[in-house]
């Protein structure tokens, strides 16, 4: 792991989206020894998606300035899973990085994701069952209110087996543990303690793992959308105010957002479309569950 004279970060929680990452960001972060960067998903390491937030190699490192004295130097962007171009530029900024990785059930997964891309503004169609007939005839589209076209292609982001080797085809196994939500929300303390066992790290005393970042939507979504992305006259505004002190743009985009929300899904998956799923990712997941850590096993 990263040294305090570095404050380099040494372990990435790669992904999945919507499998528990921020909860785990949460659970870890209070523990003495381990420091994330403030800004949960710079997706720095992403050189091949426009979702990146840092864009050289010195802005990113100076996430980490308030990390000297941890033991352990960490950072979560879900991103790095779907990003072909990841695994390996981590690789070269620190070989022996170790790397998390959380799956789902991806009838489970693929709605919820679904369902935080309107939350974004990002995607438009409401219905999660058209989203999904429409997958690979979307990852094209050329619409300014997604970054990434490509995720909007849910078949594609569901398919976790060949995103999960890129990482075990450029690290060595032992650097690697592969967490499934069935899992670690079953017995999370035994996933904590495993986390620490996999970073070097004393027990803390954690029992307490409360649910994160539950499902929810936005009430106006026409509203959602006028904050998020406003018209194009108004972004020289909003430029500029941004650049004053305290950013009372964002602090009022915020509010607007939390006050639209309302807890749960817009919308509903119907069990035959989830049966649908299931079997579509069939193949991929039979490939996928040998990598997976369970509880009653300490190895990767």
């Amino acid at each position: 792991m990263s040294s305090a004279k570095t404050a380099k970060p040494s372990l990435f929680i790669v992904g999945a989206p919507k499998c528990g990452t921020t909860a785990w960001v949460q659970y870890l972060k209070t523990h003495p020894d381990i420091c994330f960067s403030p800004i949960k998903e710079p997706h720095y390491f992403c050189f091949d998606l426009k979702w990146r937030y840092f864009h050289s190699e010195q802005e990113y490192l100076k996430l980490f300035e308030g990390c000297g004295s941890a033991k352990v130097v960490a950072e979560a962007s879900v991103r790095y899973l779907v990003s072909t171009a990841a695994a390996e530029n981590i690789k070269r900024f620190d070989p022996e990085a170790k790397i998390i990785i959380f799956v789902r059930d991806q009838a489970d997964h693929l709605p919820s994701l679904h369902n935080q891309m309107l939350y974004r503004s990002e995607d438009w169609i409401e219905d999660f069952e058209e989203a999904w007939k429409l997958s690979d005839q979307r990852a094209g589209s050329t619409s300014a209110r997604t970054k990434e076209p490509k995720f909007l292609d849910y078949k594609a982001l569901g398919r976790f087996s060949e995103q999960v080797e890129r990482y075990f085809d450029t690290f060595p196994a032992d650097q690697i543990r592969l967490f499934h939500f069935r899992d670690w929300s079953r017995d999370p303390r035994q996933t904590y303690l495993e986390i620490l066992r996999f970073g070097g790290l004393p027990d803390d005393g954690r029992t307490d793992f409360p649910k994160i970042n539950e499902a929810k939507h936005q009430r106006a979504r026409w509203l959602a959308g006028l904050l998020i992305k406003p018209p194009q006259l108004l972004r020289p505004l909003a430029r500029l105010l941004k650049r004053l002190p305290g950013n009372p743009v964002d602090k009022l985009v915020g509010m607007g957002l939390r006050l639209n929300r309302r807890p749960g899904y817009l919308g509903e998956t119907s069990e035959a479309l989830r049966d649908e799923i299931r079997a579509y990712y069939a193949a991929d997941n039979a490939l996928l569950e040998p990598r997976i850590w369970k509880p009653s096993r300490t190895g990767s």
